[in-house]
């Protein structure tokens, strides 16, 4: 635990800002992911305990405020050491979720700059993460779920308008690219959420809210976020 904490200390500015008892929950959580989760590496990366501690702990923010925080259809993390291509497609990826493969895949060098710049909105791990929790919850049964339908479906409702807004060349808080698709919009708008919680707040003040009670935190608490 000691060198989790040493750890997130210095990596993690969410972390950082959580009070002794939240902080020990965190690691706690984190130590129980990092058992029921395998890790992968491409050959040109030393696969160490800060690079498995920095990883997991998108997902542990991500669901700090939630009562579940296991992926169950999601079995590997494979962190690359460079963008990468799929032979039938050719773009680059610096990360994806794949339910086929039952894997996440990570460049760790993007992971590493999403917590070193904690105020771009940009973060690989929260953002690949919330993709898998989506899928996943998706999967299970009603009273397994991570998210409350009810709590879903006004999320949702609430981000379709911003995506028609992006569509129609408005100017948006989110990046363009979150209104591909309601699974992109979700991965972004939570990268906000924690990156720009105060502005996201002040400026969608219906999405932010509706938000807070989907993830069941606050980050704008910092020292306990959980609702």
């Amino acid at each position: 635990k000691r060198t989790c904490d040493v750890i997130l200390s210095e990596s993690n500015d969410y972390y950082k800002d959580l009070s002794p008892e939240m902080r020990e929950i965190f690691v706690l959580r984190l130590l129980y992911f990092l058992k029921h989760i395998n890790f992968s590496s491409s050959n040109q990366i030393c696969l160490t305990f800060e690079i498995k501690t920095l990883v997991a702990s998108g997902f542990v923010q991500l669901t700090f405020g939630l009562k579940r925080y296991r992926l169950r259809n999601f079995e590997t993390i494979h962190i690359a050491h460079k963008p990468y291509a799929y032979k039938d497609i050719g773009l680059l990826y610096h990360g994806d979720t794949n339910p086929k493969m039952a894997r996440i895949n990570l460049v760790w060098k993007v992971v590493e700059e999403g917590f070193k710049i904690p105020d771009d909105s940009l973060n690989l791990s929260i953002h690949e993460f919330s993709h898998a929790l989506i899928l996943d919850n998706k999967e299970r049964m009603t009273f397994r779920k991570f998210y409350r339908h009810k709590d879903l479906i006004y999320y949702l409702l609430a981000a379709k308008l911003e995506m028609h807004r992006i569509r129609k060349g408005n100017d948006s808080l989110f990046r363009s690219y979150g209104a591909t698709n309601l699974m992109e919009f979700f991965a972004v708008s939570v990268e906000v959420f924690f990156e720009q919680s105060k502005r996201f707040a002040s400026d969608y003040p219906i999405l932010f809210e509706r938000l807070c009670f989907l993830l069941k935190q606050d980050p704008r608490q910092r020292n306990n976020p959980r609702i």
